[in-house]
């Protein structure tokens, strides 16, 4: 019997299981999907910049001291999961370029200058000689005025999520983590306010008891299915995003681009991949491309760079993000049960804030205090109880 049973074989179930089977503990996840087919390897890798200095103060708020706390553990964990693997999961401080190619999006980036002092975040406005010097694929555009606002952001930051993902699973299985694909939760069995067992079937309908001392369930989009089977009602709606692809020479583009808000973006790997993202839609569980969506957001890359339009993309997805009614990840205790705990509703940030999630739901496992106080993302926050009192 595992002291620990996770529920969700993403970067969160699995940052979970590396951290506490690294503290001696026996793990077992349950995954209903294989690796390959779960959202965080439809993940584009972004981790927006952050201050390189101390935790944002008094000021700052909790979804961004969680931020910044998984953001500084990142680096650790890269150089951990490669001695530890031998995977390198592309982990690269590239700098992003934040621009603005209409009016809406000249107003996005204007908010976002007003967070990034709030928040000491390294970023410099560039003039149109700046911008073509430091980028200079961007030159045409320049010309052209196609970019009407831009900034420079030095510490914004990559990761392969296949990568990441692989070495994850290959920590968690040299450190005795048993995995479990392709296995759905059926019901929680019981004793008192304690759960004692999951039962699950796998994909031959084999049913199979999964007895455990400790319980955390981070299954991401089917959260909220498996909490009602705790009597807890917590929204967790999935949001799909759909990614292109394209191949180019590498080091045509040195810098992640995000437009305006940066639900648009350009990520360039070493290697010359090309990823072009992304969408927020509510599709339900329907993790499908669609023509419409893939045909904008090579318009979009072409506007800056019209060598993407002579080619043919390489591949295409889509992922499906777990949202939350106040836009806040629910980390922490599950007040139905005495011995289960929660990491779930990261929406567009689950592996920026994967690590940090792991630490503390790590630590609140082990009885030990937390370096960031976990009320704000608890199941009973102010702000959640209200959203949810306004929806019934």
């Amino acid at each position: 019997m595992p002291d620990c049973c996770i529920v969700g074989g993403g970067v969160i179930g699995l940052s979970i299981a590396r951290e506490i089977a690294g503290r001696g503990r026996s793990v077992a996840v349950i995954s209903r999907d294989t690796l390959r087919k779960s959202a965080s390897w439809a993940a584009a890798g972004i981790f927006p910049a952050q201050p390189r200095d101390t935790l944002t103060d008094h000021n700052g708020s909790p979804i961004e001291r969680l931020t910044q706390y998984s953001d500084r553990l990142h680096e650790q964990w890269t150089k951990s999961l490669l001695e530890e693997t031998g995977i390198n999961n592309g982990f690269r401080r590239c700098g992003s370029l934040a621009m603005a190619t209409t009016k809406e999006t000249v107003s996005q980036i204007q908010a976002n200058e007003e967070k990034w002092k709030r928040l000491r975040v390294k970023h410099e406005s560039l003039s149109p000689t700046d911008l073509s010097d430091i980028e200079p694929v961007l030159h045409g555009a320049v010309i052209t005025r196609q970019v009407r606002k831009a900034f420079y952001l030095p510490d914004e930051t990559q990761v392969r999520p296949p990568r990441h993902l692989a070495a994850l699973r290959s920590a968690c299985l040299s450190r005795g983590v048993e995995i479990l694909d392709g296995h759905h939760v059926l019901d929680f069995e019981f004793d008192s306010n304690r759960i004692v067992a999951i039962n699950t079937e796998d994909q031959n309908s084999t049913p199979r008891s999964i007895r455990g001392d400790q319980f955390c369930i981070a299954a991401g989009a089917w959260s909220e299915q498996l909490l009602q089977k705790l009597d807890i009602k917590l929204p967790t709606k999935p949001w799909r995003g759909q990614i292109l692809l394209h191949k180019m020479e590498p080091g045509v583009l040195r810098h992640i681009i995000n437009f305006g808000s940066g639900l648009d973006y350009m990520i360039p790997r070493d290697d010359g991949h090309l990823l072009i993202g992304s969408t927020i839609e509510d599709a339900g569980f329907d993790s499908s491309t669609t023509p419409a969506s893939l045909c904008r957001m090579k318009k979009i890359a072409c506007e800056v760079l019209p060598d993407v339009m002579a080619q043919e993309p390489t591949s295409s997805w889509a992922g499906l993000r777990p949202g939350s009614p106040d836009g806040l990840p629910t980390v922490g205790r599950i007040p139905s049960a005495d011995n289960a705990w929660l990491a779930t509703g990261h929406y567009r940030s689950g592996f920026h804030l994967s690590t940090g999630t792991a630490l503390l739901i790590s630590d609140s496992m082990c009885g030990i205090p937390t370096e960031l106080p976990l009320d704000s993302f608890s199941t009973d926050r102010e702000g959640l109880r209200r959203l949810t009192r306004s929806t019934k």
